[in-house]
């Protein structure tokens, strides 16, 4: 931090009986070690450094249950001075997680080797950490323990680590038996009947005392002494003044109604008003050092569980995947035809949640593989179908997943690209591996949207917009899911109908706001250019029975859709389709998905060359299916 910006974490040597690899990273160096696992550094295959937590040892199936739901919490927490996790998976059987890396000692670490903080550099450790706070609290989530061991000092300003036993907010708490936290650091309430968020703030109090005098307000030693000392005496809050002492009394009150939330706290010590929306981005930058001159680089040798050593299995010290613009991305394999859709259906199954039905024929080369809506849940379910049983599994909360063709990977945008200041994200699960990764994408402004998967699979195009308010199109991303590299590019002819993917794997096809039809590489570079063709349907180049062709809607206020060759430019085909049907994009050579919304009932069907219904794919009640997005895809 602001105190000693040149410090920086260097790991200590591997054992022998050390992986090589984690999932797609290699193993660099130990960070610590402690009974739960090892924290390693590792390195993504672009060099970006990472912190890996490998369990201690397997788990049994309620065990990982129980892991898959903490790292599902942590996913959940927006990066607002806390380290994101990123990945998750098992190596041999053994759970991992993946983490953003801070190149950074803990503050316990650095209180004992150099003694309190002061002045503007505690000021900056408070805002930091009470930031961290109130957006683990947004996320419905408790740290539970909250203290100087789980507090980095990165150089871009602290971040709060480990959530490896924190809980939903309305999770059940444990019993009087059981102590979850750190003595010194607990709320008096934590060993009674269990607690909540305010028993955060008490800690998160406790740490800047600690932060400010080398020793926690209640002091430490003997468990029942101290107990005692929390319960029942005043806190020795040395030096502290004026708001900063003010807001971590308040916190420290015995009676958790009496303490102010992390957003309160966090809005006295800004001292101004900032709206709410733009809170945590306000404590973000409050937080962050003054820039300071560059000097030899004091290296740590982490020892021991000091660093970043985590006390559960959901979260690690953790790293920055960074968008890498200039990585060449390797050519597509050749195009492979799924074959033709059945013109009748033979089964009929629900989507979980949902009063939609699929009407479906085992012998279809293409079903529905995901979907995500307006639920009655509030946390926002999605579903991504099992390709061995045919069920659709939660996939999480508040991600909108799409299925590659051929159901290897399953790519999600996270709802919260929406909130974030600095950057999107895509979450990648790969099932052949399970490896379970969070890229970073495009950094803000501009909002990744539209995921659309290659033919073979083999790469993801997402379009970058302007804003959640502003559809004209900025730029677009591409990303290679075998080698986790993106590839971002922006451009100034956008207009709103979005990329997709062009004639080959190395083109793509876009609309300007000039209405001018664009063929654009990789590298941005427009290729060429037609006119006059209407407005571009979503969904690229498609091989037809009319050839291979982009799809429009043939003038404004036409219902009609045309064909156009997508060599020439030459009109090849018109598609009328039926009273009340939306064309959806091509699902074989000669079908096409639509939409059919009704006043009671929706629909959606498979569209055939005259623009007739040939089958019912799924229907539900009129306001359900405007509500939610099924995706098909290969299987």
């Amino acid at each position: 931090m602001g105190g000693d910006p040149a410090v920086t974490v260097e790991p200590r040597p591997l054992l022998t009986e050390d992986p090589a690899r984690v999932g797609s990273y290699r193993v660099a160096g130990r960070l610590g070690e402690g009974g739960q696992g090892v924290v390693y550094l590792g390195e993504s295959a672009t060099g970006e450094r990472v912190a890996i937590k490998l369990l201690a040892h397997a788990l049994d199936e309620e065990a990982r249950a129980d892991f898959a739901k903490e790292v599902e919490l942590a996913r959940r927490v927006k990066a607002f001075c806390t380290a994101s996790v990123l990945a998750s998976g098992e190596l041999d059987g053994v759970p991992y997680v993946i983490s953003e890396f801070v190149d950074g000692p803990s503050l316990a670490r650095v209180l004992a080797e150099r003694g309190p903080l002061g002045g503007a550099e505690l000021r900056r450790l408070a805002i930091g950490s009470v930031t961290a706070l109130a957006a683990i609290h947004q996320a419905g989530v408790v740290h539970r323990d909250f203290k100087p061991g789980n507090v980095l000092l990165g150089r871009d300003g602290p971040r709060v680590i480990d959530f490896g036993i924190s809980r939903t907010l309305d999770a059940a708490e444990p019993d009087g038996d059981h102590l979850t936290g750190t003595p010194p650091f607990m709320a008096p309430e934590q060993f009674g009947r269990g607690a909540g968020a305010p028993a955060d703030l008490f800690a998160w109090a406790a740490t800047v005392v600690c932060a400010a005098t080398g020793s926690p307000p209640f002091g430490s030693g003997d468990v029942p002494a101290l107990v005692n000392r929390i319960l029942r005496a005043e806190p020795d809050l040395g030096d502290l003044s004026g708001d900063l002492r003010e807001v971590v009394s308040s916190c420290l009150a015995k009676d958790p109604a009496a303490r102010p939330t992390a957003r309160t706290a966090l809005l006295r010590l800004l001292g101004h008003r900032v709206e709410p929306q733009r809170l945590l981005a306000e404590g973000t930058r409050s937080a962050a050092p003054e820039p300071a001159p560059r000097g030899p680089r004091r290296r740590v040798l982490v020892a021991g569980a000091a660093a970043v050593v985590l006390a559960g299995a959901a979260t690690a010290a953790v790293l920055g995947l960074r968008s890498t613009p200039d990585d060449p991305i390797p050519p597509a394999p050749q195009r492979v035809s799924s074959g033709p859709m059945n013109t009748g259906s033979t089964t009929t199954s629900p989507l979980p949640g949902t009063g939609v039905e699929l009407h479906e024929n085992p012998a279809d080369p293409i079903w529905a593989s995901s979907y995500y809506g307006g639920f009655a849940e509030a946390d926002f379910p999605a579903y991504v179908r099992d390709p061995r049983t045919g069920t659709f599994q939660r996939f999480g909360s508040f991600q909108i997943p799409v299925v590659s063709p051929g159901g290897r990977y399953v790519a999600a945008l996270p709802v919260s690209n929406l909130d974030v200041t600095d950057h999107n994200t895509l979450r990648l699960v790969d099932r052949g591996t399970g490896e379970d990764v969070t890229l970073r994408t495009a950094g803000k402004p501009g909002l990744t949207l539209d995921p659309a998967w290659t033919a073979d699979g083999s790469r993801l195009l997402l379009t970058l917009r302007a804003g959640p308010d502003e559809q004209r199109t900025v730029g677009f991303v591409v990303v290679d899911p075998a080698a986790k590299s993106v590839q971002t590019r922006r451009t100034d002819f956008g207009g709103e109908a979005g990329y997709g993917w062009g004639p080959d794997g190395s083109t793509l096809v876009t609309q300007g706001g000039d209405g001018a039809i664009r063929y654009v590489g990789l590298d941005g570079r427009v290729l060429r250019t037609f006119t006059g063709k209407g407005a571009l349907i979503r969904g690229g180049v498609a091989d037809t029975t009319a050839g291979r062709v982009f799809t429009t809607t043939c003038r404004e206020g036409s219902r009609d859709v045309c064909l156009w060759d997508a060599a020439t430019g030459e009109r090849k085909a018109v598609i009328p389709p039926a009273k009340g049907m939306v064309f959806n994009g091509w699902l074989d050579r000669s079908h096409f998905l639509a939409t059919v919304i009704g006043r009671e009932k929706g629909r959606l069907v498979l569209g055939g060359m005259d623009g007739k219904t040939v089958r019912v794919l799924a229907e539900g009640p009129a306001g359900q299916l405007n509500q939610i997005s099924v995706w098909f895809t290969p299987r």
